[in-house]
């Protein structure tokens, strides 16, 4: 190795054409690096594009409303008919309890009229049972005044003699008319 101050004697012109042969090997080894270092970076940068592009993707399918709007969605698609049958069971019950409504009020208004016919009845019959007594009495007397009278009327007329199967006949000794009853 040289000394510091002292002057180098020149390299010959093969060292210097092996130095650049060298040099142009280590700059060729370099720039080949250097492209594999870009290649290397290009893949890099299109490998993060490509997982900015993912995440951006997953982010939107991560979206908690978006998830909600497609479940909702789901859900919707799932429960429609479901739904409409209950919807259709219930505006059926509705029309039935409108019409048993219906129907329990006329039954109601029925029977309010079939209780006020029964106690119209029962008044009516009330009020016949309190003369039930002038009805017997009022019988009791005809059946007297008939008793007295019957006999007296038949005694009068032959007619009514006949009717009741006797004999209208004279009586010798006074010249009298009487009925008589023949026992046969």
């Amino acid at each position: 190795m040289p000394s510091p101050g002292s002057a180098a004697p020149a390299p010959s012109l093969a060292v210097l054409s092996e130095t650049v042969d060298l040099l142009g090997v280590v700059v060729a080894k370099m720039s080949e690096k250097l492209d594999q270092h870009g290649e290397t970076l290009v893949t890099v940068q299109k490998t993060a594009l490509e997982s900015r592009d993912a995440a951006q993707a997953a982010k939107s399918y991560t979206d908690p409303q978006r998830y909600g709007r497609h479940i909702g969605n789901e859900i919707d698609k799932a429960l429609v008919v479901p739904l409409n049958r209950l919807e259709a069971l219930h505006s059926g019950f509705a029309a039935d309890r409108q019409d048993t409504r219906r129907t329990l009020d006329d039954l109601a208004r029925q029977e309010e009229a079939v209780l006020q016919r029964l106690r119209d009845d029962q008044a009516s019959a009330g009020r016949r049972k309190k003369r039930i007594p002038f009805i017997a009495l009022f019988g009791l007397v005809l059946v007297l005044c008939l008793a007295i009278a019957l006999p007296r009327f038949m005694a009068v007329s032959g007619t009514a003699c006949a009717v009741l199967g006797g004999e209208w006949l004279k009586e010798n000794a006074s010249g009298r008319l009487a009925c008589v009853f023949y026992g046969g």
